[in-house]
């Protein structure tokens, strides 16, 4: 090999070194970009995710705000629909008060030289008020009770609210005291009418009524009935009342028994229930320590109230002589549906044990068929005739 081709030999392989090297070279700046650019994609992914999580909390954050202020507004506007008569009254009120209490005020002062004669309106517009809310807040509180003293309270004070108002425009003459004085309890009397004293419903007002007659009559036939009860001594002085129990009517105060045909046979409704738990008729009640006074339903007896025979005894009727002169009465049954009806009543009894024809007694054949005596011996020796 000649020089020359060694010269181009090592040319070659000069050539072949820096084009390796090139591409070497080439080949890592082709990675360094292509890591470049992963990290810059990833970075851009990154800083997007974050501004959609950013994105997601202010949206969030703002539809929060949105419905907390849509509530509010939505609670405000059915406070507001609810309430439009009281915002309506209130605001009347204010009026009638921001009118009336410096007018007052000056006049306190007029009148009695001294600056303390400016607390006038604390006795005149606030003394009025006072009572008017003591009645809502009563009527909230306690429904059942009563609050007239309360109302009158304030009509006294708004009288007085009247007359001093009237007075103080009385020296402009008579519509300056008239307007003053209207204006003074203006507000007073709508928020009485309209928000202290609701109207009600002609459903409601037929409702109370019912229940207040029941309530009457109820405590009308429990007075009755103490009213005519016995009362039982013990040998040591302890004293128990006894009552009859019974269906009756109260008339004038007094106990009178219900006829046999308007008596139920069936079980006493809802009022009758009352009134014999009223009358003691559910049995022996505690007579409480110390021995007192208390209630016993007793042996029965007669009902109380008017001569007469009772709705469960015979009627009777005179037979008069050939000489026009009653020597006699005769005992009839009563009505024969009725003594039927207590004769089913006391088989049922007799079948299902309560009572026995041989042992149980005419008192309590009486009581637990709720008829007279007469009937219940009738019934007992007719069974005693059927079974011999």
């Amino acid at each position: 090999m000649s020089w020359q081709d060694e010269i181009r030999a090592n040319r070659k392989a000069k050539a072949e070194t820096v084009r390796l090297a090139e591409t070497t070279r080439t080949g890592n700046e082709i990675a360094r970009m292509k890591a470049a650019g992963e990290v810059a994609r990833a970075d851009r992914e990154q800083a997007a995710a974050l501004a959609a999580a950013e994105k997601a909390t202010a949206d969030a954050a703002r539809d929060k705000r949105r419905g907390e202020r849509k509530a509010k507004r939505d609670k405000v506007t059915a406070f507001a629909k609810a309430h439009v008569v009281d915002g309506l009254i209130y605001g009347i009120a204010l009026t009638s008060f921001v009118m009336a209490a410096p007018a007052m005020s000056g006049y306190g002062e007029d009148v009695y030289r001294s600056p303390l004669g400016g607390l006038l309106p604390l006795i005149t517009e606030l003394g009025m008020w006072a009572f008017a809310i003591a009645v809502l807040a009563t009527r909230m509180k306690n429904p059942a009770r009563p609050v007239w003293g309360l109302q009158a309270g304030v009509w006294v004070f708004g009288t007085l609210a009247f007359l001093t108002n009237a007075v103080h425009g009385w020296t402009r003459g008579f519509d300056a005291a008239l307007i003053m004085g209207v204006v003074s309890v203006a507000g007073v009397v709508a928020h009485q009418l309209a928000i202290a004293t609701p109207p009600r419903s002609k459903a409601q007002r037929a409702a109370d009524k019912l229940t207040a007659a029941r309530a009457a009559k109820t405590h009308a036939a429990a007075r009755a009935a103490l009213k005519a009860a016995a009362a039982q001594i013990d040998a040591d002085g302890n004293a128990r009342l006894t009552y009859v129990p019974g269906t009756y009517e109260v008339r004038r105060g007094r106990l009178q028994p219900v006829p046999p045909d308007l008596d139920t046979v069936g079980p006493p409704d809802a009022m009758d229930a009352a009134i014999a738990d009223l009358l003691g008729s559910g049995g022996e009640p505690d007579p409480g320590p110390g021995g007192g006074v208390a209630t016993d339903p007793g042996p029965p007896r007669r009902p109380l109230g008017p001569a007469g025979p009772t709705p469960d005894q015979p009627r009777r009727t005179a037979r008069t002589t050939t000489s026009g002169k009653r020597s006699r009465t005769t005992a009839k049954p009563g009505p024969d549906a009725h003594y039927e009806a207590l004769r089913t009543r006391f088989a049922d009894a007799v079948e299902a044990g309560d009572i026995d024809p041989d042992t149980t007694s005419i008192y309590k054949i009486a009581k637990k068929l709720r008829c007279g005596k007469t009937l219940a011996k009738r019934l007992k020796n007719e069974r005693s005739d059927t079974q011999d």
